[in-house]
């Protein structure tokens, strides 16, 4: 480790054992490490979309225009998702250890694999909806991933009794976002730091919703890549996040 990002860390060491009310923001980085790919990266999920598939252009898996056209890619992805037990990174249960130490006020995730719930952490608030839910597009009936998982893994469509395709309750785009964040998003939650983890902030409104608070109380960003909003953080670390969470962990538990 250089001797300036070893300054880095140890700043950012005192600082989050200093907080008492962290924001967490994560995205698809912090999932990368077991084998859930990004979006944007070289190997990430467009580009390998992009490769193998007949798509029109790689975001319309996640376009409820499109997916109302046409719910089997969609479907192929959630499937070939389902068939892979995927597990939380160090990264994740760091995250949820600072919890238990009651310096974590919310965790905000663009994720909607669920790794933040298995990791034990409980003040989770996922910005683009979840897997754990659906409902149909055309009644609104509600139905939970257990109901529709068998029917999905079989290769089919699942349909609801009025014979409406159902989606589960994840944001595609051109759809608004949960109401839960809509609520954070006109009245922010009382935070004395915010750790930014995994995300390229590029996906609007969550990464606004991080960088205008990062604006406003000490900021960490970890992200392996170069973001536009480096320069508006107090700390950034371009590293792998379960080296991070390593690093960190062990510090504070010493200390």
């Amino acid at each position: 480790m250089d001797i300036n990002m070893e300054k880095i860390y140890e700043n950012v060491i005192k600082l989050i054992d200093e907080s008492k009310k962290i924001l967490v923001f994560t995205g698809a980085g912090i999932s990368t490490n077991c084998g859930i790919p990004d979006f944007r990266s070289e190997n990430g999920l467009y580009n390998l979309i992009d490769r193998d598939s007949d798509l029109p252009y790689p975001e319309a898996i996640f376009d409820i225009n499109y997916f109302k056209e046409n719910p089997y890619p969609f479907y192929g992805l959630t499937k070939s998702m389902l068939l892979q037990e995927f597990h939380p990174t160090m990264c994740h249960r760091f995250i949820a250890y600072l919890e238990s130490k009651y310096k974590v006020e919310l965790v905000v995730t663009q994720n909607i694999d669920m790794l933040h719930h298995k990791a034990g952490s409980v003040k989770v608030l996922e910005c683009h909806g979840t897997f754990r839910t659906a409902g149909c597009i055309e009644c609104h009936k509600t139905y939970t991933l257990d109901t529709i998982q068998q029917t999905i893994l079989d290769g089919e469509i699942p349909t609801c009794d009025c014979g409406g395709v159902i989606k589960p309750d994840i944001v595609f785009f051109r759809e608004k976002v949960p109401e839960n964040f809509s609520k954070i998003l006109d009245k922010q939650p009382d935070a004395d730091m915010i750790l930014i983890l995994g995300t390229s902030l590029l996906v609007q409104p969550s990464a606004g919703f991080a960088v205008e608070i990062a604006g406003k109380v000490p900021s960490v960003l970890v992200n392996k890549d170069i973001t536009d909003y480096d320069s508006r953080m107090t700390y950034v670390l371009h590293d792998d996040l379960d080296v991070f969470a390593e690093k960190v962990w062990g510090k504070l538990v010493k200390e």
